[in-house]
């Protein structure tokens, strides 16, 4: 019977849910050379973890925010509100994840990746603010 500790599918559960692989082991290590010889044979057929787990952290907002800071209080209230979304809502990111699709993406530049992002600078003038709200009246129903 293979050990359990070794199946690949439950070690990516295990380190995405946080969980250490060492933490496993652990008993097998405190107990002597049978405990040592166990490990070693973990350590040689375990996936490598730095593969299996993103780079990014996936955000748990509804509108990513590719950019290094928040927008005036203002204009993200008054967008929030025209997308019927509230500030808690809005996840600012420094890099998309991998393979993710963000539920609604606003970016600093546009970007042919994604062609259905808001584009608008942090601080837009009067004509950036025009084209935002354009682009949002196009996302809202009827």
């Amino acid at each position: 019977m293979q050990d359990p500790l070794l199946d690949p599918l439950r070690q990516r559960i295990l380190t995405r849910m946080g969980i250490q692989s060492w933490q496993l082991r652990a008993p097998a290590l405190l107990g002597g050379t049978k405990g040592a010889e166990d490990a070693a044979s973990l350590a040689a057929h375990q996936p490598d973890v730095a593969l299996d787990t993103p780079a990014v952290p996936i955000p748990s907002g509804k509108l990513w925010l590719l950019a290094e800071a928040l927008p005036s209080p203002a204009l993200l209230g008054d967008l929030c509100r025209l997308l019927g979304l509230e500030a808690k809502d809005v996840s600012l990111i420094g890099a998309l994840p991998e393979g993710v699709t963000p539920p609604l993406l606003w970016l600093t530049a546009p970007d042919p990746r994604w062609p259905d992002a808001l584009v608008c600078p942090i601080k837009p003038d009067a004509a950036h603010k025009r084209a935002l709200w354009q682009q949002c009246r196009q996302r809202l129903p009827g």
